[in-house]
């Protein structure tokens, strides 16, 4: 609890403030400023209505109205959650977490980073939840999944995390994807190393604090990205 609360303090203190929508993919952001121990300040906001909860509009910072959207300490704007959490892994001083972009290894998180962002998040979410779609409509997007959850659960045969042995920005990605997924009528259950994946990202102290703190958000704001 005390390094969260750390990672969240006074704006005046911050390098960067992250317009946050509760569950939303602007929680990727969130899990990788925590794991990567960077500070960050939170403007909470309800995606429904754009309305920033100390006043204002996320289209006041971003015109159009979508997270992640991050504001640097220079006033200078970053969008797209994958863009975000590549800038806040940029900042992270543990090595661990950090990775240069002269190694062959960020090349691997950027790929499995853009495999997130578009192979599931806009692939498949974005219409999954798009209340416009029809219902079969979302039932062949959801068939799209088994050929992705398979590319995943073989590169994880032979590893904890996407990149090896240590938690990365990509892995912040994917782990949002599993909080959603099963409201999104995703099942990964018959794929072993996922499944593996999945319970062991969404029980690192951390990730499991901000998913607790973010489903408790999400209620008092009346956002309900997850309907009771």
């Amino acid at each position: 609890m005390a390094k969260l609360a750390a990672n969240v303090r006074s704006i005046k203190d911050m390098t960067a403030t992250l317009y946050h929508a509760p569950l939303t993919c602007s929680l990727a952001a969130r899990i990788a400023a925590a794991e990567g121990n960077v500070p960050l300040n939170i403007e909470y906001l309800n995606l429904r209505t754009k309305e920033l909860e100390n006043g204002g509009s996320l289209y006041d910072v971003n015109p159009l109205g979508q997270v992640s959207t991050l504001k640097l300490d220079n006033n200078e704007i970053i969008t797209e959650t994958s863009t975000t959490i590549l800038w806040l892994q940029s900042q992270s001083k543990d090595p661990n977490f950090h990775i240069s972009p002269s190694s062959p290894e960020f090349y691997q998180m950027a790929r499995w980073v853009a495999f997130c962002a578009t192979e599931l998040h806009k692939q498949i979410f974005r219409v999954v939840f798009y209340p416009e779609a029809t219902d079969e409509v979302k039932d062949r997007v959801r068939d799209l999944a088994p050929l992705r959850f398979e590319v995943l659960n073989k590169h994880l045969s032979d590893k904890p995390y996407l990149l090896g042995d240590h938690f990365t920005a990509a892995d912040a990605y994917l782990t949002w994807f599993f909080v959603l997924s099963k409201n999104a009528q995703l099942d990964p259950s018959t794929y072993e190393h996922l499944v593996a994946y999945q319970e062991r990202t969404l029980n690192r102290p951390l990730i499991r604090e901000l998913i607790e703190s973010d489903r408790a958000k999400d209620k008092a704001m009346n956002q309900q990205i997850i309907p009771e």
